[in-house]
């Protein structure tokens, strides 16, 4: 049993045999943000969506201190994914930020990148495997999302595998290939269609949501997960968590409503929310992923994080 604790006295996540462990901050519009921490107490983030105080806060009550923060893998440059004012504190930290080249004129428009830039905190990858922190390898898929696209990536470590995509307007097949057999699978699952077309947001909106290129449904995400499912081996994913719930167009009991239609795969379901952290998951290389400490399950398992 390897155990990841930096700080004597405290609560935390512990895993049984190799594998990641994977708590997500905070997801929706407001802002987006996971910690990934290994076996070995390598720990990294995924994207920064809220300012460094509120992850700060929240990286706290999951037991992880920023200062143990090694890497930030971003998906793409939207606010609620990343914010601006991180420059200063990454560079103050030393914290690489790794990022696709294809985000790289759109990030140089940002008060600080040129100081990031000199700094040699600035990572960019393209479409090859790479290693964020020792003993993690991340594979980068490029996804539908607006212009610019968006990234997801399979995180590998000691066998492990753990499968995270947001901000998709569809699912392409290759998506499906590469998350078939992870461990832990975190994908969004935004919007309910009937409740987004009776919304007041306006038309140009809707569509850009709804049109391919914007959000996945609760069907689409339910659709996704199926067919990762019925092509992964031993019971994959063991859990699976849904991200970017919105808060105007969506709803916990929408959500149930359409993973019922699959009672083992909604079973391995996890609410994230907005406003607090999700319980530690974690993906082993040998079995099961594990919940740690908690917040929503499905179906209405709460507790407070």
């Amino acid at each position: 049993m390897g155990k990841l604790t930096r700080n004597p006295g405290k609560e935390a996540l512990v895993m049984h045999g190799a594998g990641l462990g994977i708590c997500v901050l905070g997801s929706g519009s407001g802002g987006n943000s996971s910690v990934v921490r290994t076996t070995q107490g390598r720990t990294m983030l995924l994207d920064l969506g809220f300012g460094p105080r509120t992850t700060g806060k929240r990286l706290e009550q999951a037991k992880v201190n920023l200062q143990e923060v090694e890497a930030v893998c971003l998906t793409h440059l939207d606010q609620d994914h990343f914010r601006p004012a991180w420059m200063g504190k990454l560079l103050e930290e030393q914290i690489p930020l790794f990022l696709h080249r294809w985000h790289l004129p759109e990030f140089e428009r940002l008060p600080g990148a040129v100081a990031m830039r000199e700094s040699g905190l600035l990572r960019l990858f393209e479409k090859d495997v790479f290693e964020p922190v020792t003993g993690v390898r991340a594979r980068p898929i490029r996804l539908p999302h607006d212009l610019k696209g968006t990234v997801g990536f399979v995180l590998e470590a000691q066998g492990a595998r753990l499968g995270y995509a947001t901000d998709l307007g569809h699912v392409p097949e290759e998506l499906v290939e590469e998350f078939t057999g992870v461990d832990v699978l975190a994908l969004e699952s935004n919007y309910e269609p009937e409740l987004e077309l009776a919304s007041r947001r306006p038309a140009f909106l809707k569509k850009r949501i709804m049109g391919g290129h914007g959000h996945l449904s609760n069907q689409q995400a339910f659709e996704a997960v199926r067919k990762i499912a019925s092509r992964s081996p031993g019971g994959r994913p063991q859990k699976v968590m849904l991200l970017h719930r919105s808060s105007q167009c969506n709803h916990p009991t929408r959500v149930l409503k359409v993973f019922s239609q699959d009672a083992e795969i909604l079973r391995r379901v996890i609410l994230t929310e907005q406003r607090r952290r999700s319980r530690w998951v974690t993906a082993r290389a040998n079995g099961a992923g594990e919940p740690g400490v908690g917040q929503m399950e499905l179906p209405y398992q709460t507790a407070e994080a």
